[in-house]
Parts: C-alpha cells; structure tokens; sequence
C-alpha cells in the first residue's frame, strides 16, 4: 500500500464530479457450486466525491445505469436486465450513497448503501488507488456485493450471492 492512501496528502479538498466517460463499473459472478465465473460491465451515470479538509468528512455518491449490463451472452445480459433480476425498466438506476469514512491499516475504506431495485444494503467499498490525473484525480475501490441482501433474490440455484465489484472513478473539479 501506498502512503498516499493512507495520509491521502496528495487529494486536495473540494467538490469532484464523475467523469462517466471515462469511468466503469467491473463485476465478476460465479454459479453456485463455484463453476465459471462469470465477468461483465456497468456504465457509470454519474456521481459526486465530496473530500474535506477532514477527510472523515467526505462523502461520495455515484449511479450506475442498470440497463447497461453487459457480459460475453447477450441472452443472459436480457434475463438480468429484465424483471427477475434487475427490472432495469423500472429501476433503471443502481445508486450508492457513502455514509461514512473510515481508515485502517489497509487505507480508506468507503461504507455506505447500495440501492437496488428498491431495495438497499450496506456495502464497504476498499479504496485500493488513488491517484492524480491531469484534471483531477483516478480512484479505484472494490467491494463484494451480497446479491440478495440487495434484493437481487433471482436465480438462488443458479447464481451465487456474492458478486464481487471493482469501480475505477475519475473525478474532475466541479
């Protein structure tokens, strides 16, 4: 681990705006009895990093599009997108809202609520980067997401319940 996650000296305070162009949403999912994993996309809609000059203080916020779920089987990608599982026409929005900043040993840790269609779970997101670009700066954080926790309760015999997420954020000054 870097020093830079853990004094984060190097972030200076103020509001950043996702840049969704340029940011992304990783995912790996595995079938219940631990058979091919499976790997796919999200699009970032937007979001927002809020650093104090505190940083215990900041806050992120980011949307993903649930309609934009993407893996190597076009067929899968419709069942997931559609009512069973995401319901991506009426929900079409997978929002997450930092509630607090911790950190530890192993650098900042972002926990907050991941809502799902309609549904909501606390999720802790593990920074593993943080690093300056030309108009701000690039962060990387993963979390493993408990599907059914969320509400994603689909598909129990076929898929497992932990999906793990890896989201790279690049945040320009507001």
């Amino acid at each position: 681990m870097t020093d830079n996650l853990r004094t984060q000296t190097d972030i200076h305070p103020g509001t950043y705006l996702v840049d969704p162009d340029r940011s992304a949403v990783s995912f790996t999912a595995t079938h219940v009895f631990g058979l091919k994993p499976v790997d796919g996309t999200m699009t970032v809609r937007s979001g927002t990093v809020m650093v104090a000059g505190e940083p215990h203080r900041s806050t992120v916020s980011a949307e993903l599009d649930a309609g934009s779920f993407t893996t190597d089987d076009e067929r899968r990608n419709k069942d997931v997108r559609g009512r069973r599982f995401l319901d991506a026409a009426n929900h079409p929005t997978i929002g997450f809202r930092s509630t607090r900043i911790a950190f530890g040993d192993d650098g900042p840790q972002i926990i907050g609520v991941l809502s799902v269609r309609g549904g909501s779970a606390e999720v802790t997101l593990a920074v593993t980067e943080m690093a300056p670009t030309v108009d701000g700066y690039r962060f990387t954080a993963a979390t493993t997401v408990d599907r059914l926790a969320a509400g994603v309760t689909a598909g129990r015999a076929i898929i497992g319940r932990y999906v793990s997420v890896t989201l790279t954020l690049y945040v320009t000054a507001d």
